[in-house]
């Protein structure tokens, strides 16, 4: 018998032609064929969730709430998978958002599985069976509060014990519910100054970023102090800003080095372990699309090396005798909020010693700018100048202190022209400070003349990064 190809091929060609058309209509939720779709009545969302606990919080003061069981009206969630645990970056959690573009909450999911992504891929429509489930927060701050300005994590699982742990694997079935629908997840373009609690825990990109120019030449997580995460400061040209990237040391790419160059990068925003710090994470290397070789490093001023045979002091303040902010502008030290807010460089002490200190916690001023700016120093009668301090921080969650000098300051930070000094500055532990103050090193202004000003500037935000800075003997020098 003569087998008709035309009458084969016809209806075969008009199903591809009709597939491609589906693609190309702008639609991108593309069903998967082999996954039947789950009949389920959506009646909650991720942000009931959040509020869910927040009134739990109100009512009785704990950061822990569960969902009942209920037979005649279960409450189902539906979201989008935006992490992905195939190349080791994340484990036994799904990150998932409220919707694939525009998203106005995510959360954490924590399970016993540890192939994730097998079942729930990037992009993946899934449901969320809450009940039974429980939810927990943390903004990693000594009075845990889900009702304040600090963004903070919110995570779902099980409840054991009083803590809330992975769903056990032999439950994942009940609570965890695939979607025939895989959408294109378009990235929300924001900037670190305009990070609320609701960019936590979604998929969103930074633009005109690169990494730190002291971090070039690492790996993403493979140095040698690098333990469980590695942490690589990303930083924003537009507003100098920092944040960290976070990569674990179970990472395929961990001893990658990283880029260079600047340009964008897609990642998850969360917090660290403790929900002390921000932190962008990545679910592979191609979330990075650095590709432009010049970068945005800030202009330092370069007067050479310094001399290490001075001996005339032209200024030296240890702040021994500068008690309060009155003595401090009584000594010709300006001390400027530069938002117009209450918080300023405050004197404290610390095993007899006095020194000058600021942090943005619980301030309540998010951005926080402060400056202090030393009196004027001449350098029209000496040579080979050189400026030295020193610094300890602590409660580190983030980059906060800059160095500045400046030969036009008539009370106005901006107004005055600043050039950016490049010192050492210290870092901290997370929890309590630095065994002690980190040296400057002699940093040389001879290349500057007539009357200068040295400015410590502190860029913070109460809900963001809060580090506490102390700086001390400040001190420049000539021949």
């Amino acid at each position: 018998m003569k087998t008709n190809t035309q009458t084969i091929l016809i209806p075969f060609l008009t199903l591809i032609i009709l597939f491609i058309s589906c693609i190309q209509d702008g639609n991108f939720e593309v069903p998967d064929l082999t996954i039947t779709e789950p009949q389920i009545t959506v009646n909650s969302s991720i942000l009931k969730v959040k509020t869910a606990l927040q009134q739990e919080f109100n009512s009785n003061n704990t950061v822990i709430y569960t969902f009942p069981t209920d037979e005649n009206n279960t409450t189902y969630i539906e979201a989008f998978v935006v992490s992905s645990d195939a190349p080791g970056n994340f484990y036994k959690e799904l990150i998932i958002q409220d919707s694939a573009i525009n998203p106005s909450a995510g959360i954490e999911v924590i399970l016993n599985n540890s192939s994730l992504s097998e079942s729930y891929d990037f992009g993946r429509k899934i449901y969320i069976k809450l009940d039974g489930l429980s939810v927990f927060y943390d903004d990693g701050g000594s009075t845990i509060d889900p009702t304040n300005s600090v963004p903070g994590k919110y995570i779902l699982g099980f409840l054991d014990a009083g803590a809330v742990v992975n769903i056990p694997s032999t439950a994942i079935k009940n609570h965890v519910f695939r979607s025939a629908t895989v959408s294109e997840i378009i990235p929300q373009k924001i900037e670190l100054s305009e990070i609320t609690e609701s960019h936590l825990n979604t998929f969103v990109q930074f633009e005109n970023f690169q990494f730190e120019k002291s971090e070039i030449g690492k790996s993403f997580s493979g140095e040698a102090n690098d333990e469980f995460s590695g942490f690589r400061y990303l930083f924003e040209c537009n507003s100098e800003k920092t944040i960290r990237l976070q990569t674990s040391t179970f990472a395929s790419f961990k001893s990658n080095l990283i880029s260079s160059n600047k340009g964008f990068l897609n990642v998850i925003l969360s917090k660290d372990f403790r929900a002390e710090f921000l932190v962008a994470i990545i679910n592979a290397p191609s979330d990075i699309s650095f590709t432009e070789a010049e970068r945005c490093d800030p202009v330092f001023l370069d007067c050479g090396n310094g001399s290490s045979n001075n001996n005339t002091i032209l200024f030296n303040e240890n702040f021994s005798n500068l008690k309060n902010n009155t003595a401090l502008l009584s000594a010709g030290w300006s001390n400027i909020n530069a938002n117009g807010g209450n918080t300023l460089f405050s004197s404290r002490t610390s095993a007899g010693n006095r020194f000058i200190d600021i942090s943005a916690y619980n301030t309540g001023e998010n951005p926080l700018e402060v400056w202090l700016i030393s009196p004027a120093i001449d350098l029209d009668t000496s040579t080979d100048e050189v400026l030295s301090f020193e610094t300890n921080t602590g409660y580190d969650n983030g980059k906060a202190l800059t160095v500045y000098i400046s030969s036009d300051f008539t009370g106005n930070v901006a107004t005055a022209n600043w050039i950016q000094i490049d010192a050492p500055i210290s870092e901290g532990p997370a929890s309590g400070y630095g065994s002690s103050f980190t040296k400057s090193g002699e940093i040389n202004i001879s290349c500057l003349s007539g009357n200068v000003h040295i400015a410590f500037k502190y860029s913070g935000s109460d809900g963001g990064v809060t580090t506490t800075f102390r700086i001390d003997n400040v001190k420049v020098t000539s021949k």
